[in-house]
Formats: structure tokens, sequence, C-alpha cells
């Protein structure tokens, strides 16, 4: 073991399984070379693993080639993620050298999207977004270290061939609003015929170009989907074409009533297809029906779980997906330090009884591929803002 003082370089190990141990990450990359120490990173109270820890070399080379030769290689059954340590994470959070690549084929692994863009220069992260069973959601973002590199590989990589499909790669761009003439749609309450991937891409390339499609499910196992077109006019034909479109037959039509219509109650009954809502406009959306369902004139009742542990690029809506199954949702948010998540969020509950199921049965639950941890949050003052204190609504 080296001397008091000597530098030690650090290495990211992420995307790992709960029961990996110190040893076992030891035992793998002791393999490369000499390693100093390992530290899994776990939950201060539970001390449950956190799906990611750091491995300290003593030799600069041994960390290279372990970054080289390891990254993306299984442990206990799961691809591994190694980037360098950094620790300033103003870099990481500026966006500068990220590239968001969409219409990935589901099929596509992190080390062939890595290799695909590894000849434009050096690549600090490399990560395909999953949805709650480990499926890939048909995009991905790769990270370079310089922004030279970025901007090269953004030149000559986009609409080139990956898993047999043309990818489309853009300058990521966080959370920016969406631009005048919208070209990202949202569907939901698909019929049957719809529910393949092949069925409804099919349907919506009748509109105009796709530049990226992805079919999901949620948590309730509700299939819905996000299509981005090349052009406006193609998303617009395609609301104006399958919006409100009743999905009944016609026995079905003169033995069930009409449902409430209001805009927040839109029947199931019938395909729902609109602009999608940038992050920004979907919270102003929950705040303003939280304060339409009572606000803080209500009895006081709700009851917010807090949750930790999120992957940078869980959404709010995502949030909201998989823990609506247990309860009424008042209201679901994820703070961020400007365009970046802070890694935690809140979901409240119109009840205890409701937020103690959602504790109870999402205690262990992976979300892109992490662990969430949720417990229930600690109740401060309610005020006319929201909830004061503890990262809150307000």
């Amino acid at each position: 073991m080296a001397g008091k003082g000597t530098n030690f370089v650090s290495l990211y190990v992420g995307d790992l399984q709960k029961d990996v141990t110190e040893q076992i990450l030891y035992d793998v990359f002791n393999a490369v070379g000499p390693v100093a120490s390992v530290r899994v990173c776990r939950d201060n109270q539970t001390r449950v693993s956190l799906g990611y820890a750091y491995v300290n070399f003593i030799q600069q080379s041994d960390a290279e080639k372990a970054l080289q030769d390891l990254n993306y290689t299984e442990i206990n059954g799961r691809p591994c993620r190694i980037m360098r340590s950094n620790r300033d994470p103003s870099k990481r959070k500026s966006g500068a050298g990220n590239l968001t690549v969409r219409n990935l084929d589901k099929s596509v692994t992190h080390r062939q999207l890595h290799e695909a863009f590894a000849a434009h220069g050096k690549i600090a992260s490399v990560k395909i977004a999953m949805d709650h069973a480990g499926t890939s959601k048909g995009y991905g973002f790769v990270q370079f270290e310089e922004v030279d590199a970025a901007n090269a590989a953004l030149e000559k990589m986009n609409g080139a061939q990956l898993g047999g499909q043309a990818i489309t790669v853009h300058t990521f761009a966080g959370s920016a609003t969406a631009p005048e003439g919208f070209t990202n749609i949202y569907i939901k309450h698909l019929p049957d015929e719809l529910q393949s991937e092949g069925a409804l891409r099919k349907e919506l390339e009748a509109c105009g170009e796709i530049v990226s499609f992805v079919l999901q499910t949620d948590a309730r196992s509700r299939k819905f989907a996000l299509c981005e077109f090349a052009k406006p006019e193609a998303a617009a034909a395609a609301v104006e074409k399958l919006h409100g479109r009743d999905n009944r037959t016609e026995d079905e039509k003169a033995s069930q009533p009409a449902q409430d219509e209001s805009d927040d109650r839109f029947p199931e009954y019938k395909l729902f297809c609109q602009r999608a809502q940038t992050k920004a406009e979907r919270a102003a959306e929950l705040r303003q029906q939280f304060k339409a369902g009572g606000g803080a004139g209500r009895d006081h009742n709700d009851v917010k779980v807090y949750v930790r542990n999120l992957d940078d690029d869980v959404t709010e809506e995502q949030l909201r997906e998989v823990f609506e199954s247990y309860g009424t949702i008042t209201f679901a948010r994820i703070p961020k330090d400007g365009d970046q998540s802070r890694g935690f969020g809140f979901v409240c509950f119109q009840n205890m009884e409701q937020a103690n199921k959602a504790v109870e049965s999402a205690a262990g639950k992976e979300i892109n591929g992490k662990e969430i941890r949720v417990e229930i949050a600690e109740k401060r003052e309610f005020g006319k803002g929201g909830w004061k204190g503890g990262g809150g609504f307000s």
C-alpha cells in the first residue's frame, strides 16, 4: 500500500447490482492492476448499495487499462459503466460536449454505442436511457471530454446507421422549451390494434417522416408512445388524425354511456394524441391541478413521500407513472439545480394509507436501472405556497 500523501487514480463504477460488494469489485479490478481501495456507496440508514462505487488505483496506467478493458463488462449479471471520477460536478452538469442520440434500436448496447462514437475523440460517458424493466427507451447520451470532439461526432454521426436503423444526433439541450411549431407528440389510450410498435409506427409514418419513436409501458401496464417528427406539419397532422378517435366497437358504443369529456377526464375509450409537454409545462400543470384540488385550503391530510437515489434522467412524469398505482397523486416533483436533477423527488398522496402502500410496495423498485429509496417525508408547516421546508413544493 502506498504511503501517506499518495494521489490515487479514482474510477467511478455505476449501474451495479445491489449485491455487488467491495470484495467483488476488488477481485474484478485488481486483476488489471494493484487496487488501493474500493468504496461502494450506500444508503446512510439502510446501508443498502446505491448502485455505484469508486475504485482507487495506485497507478494511472492501471486505471486507464481498467477503463478500457472492463467498461460494460457484466458484474453479477449486469453490465457496469465506468468513468473517470470527476470531483468537479459543474463540468458534467454544464452539458458541455454532451450529445443526445435518438432513434436507437432497442438491441443497441452501451458498448456498441460507445464504439460507434469512439473514433471522434475521448468519451467521458455513455448512457442509454432504460425503463423500469431494463429495456432501452430508444435514446441515449454520449459525452465527450472535449467539445470539439463532440462537434465532430455530431457532424459525422447524425443520420449514420446503427443497429440497422438511422440514428439522429443533437447537441444536448437539457430541458429547453419546445420550439414554436412542435414536432414531438405524446400518445396514450392505445387500442389493441395499435399496441405493437410496428402497427403504431406505420400509422404515424403516414403523417410524415419520423425522427425518433418509442413505445413504452407505464407502472400500470398501459402502453403509451412518444414520437418526434422531422417537420411540425407532420406532428400537427398526426394530432388532427388521431386525437379523439373512438376505439369502441358499435356494440360497445350502444351499450356504454358517454363519459365526461372535460380536459381533466379525457375518456379512456378515445385515443389521446397531443403535443408532448416539456418538463416545465408538466410541472406547471401539476401545480395547477394541486391548487384546483384544494391547495392550502384542504384538510392537510395529504402525505408526502420522499424518493431518493433517482437517476439524473428520471422525469416528473416518469416518477408519477411509477407511483400512481398506489393511490391518488396530488403532486409530483423532482427538484433541480438549473436543468440538472438533484437526485431525489417528492410524491404527494391524498392520505397516509396510500403513502404507506407506496413506501412498502416501491421499496427496491428500479427506475432507469437505479434502485430507489422511498420513505415518508417529514411533514412541515403547510402554507400558502405549499409544503415548507425539506425541499417541499414551495
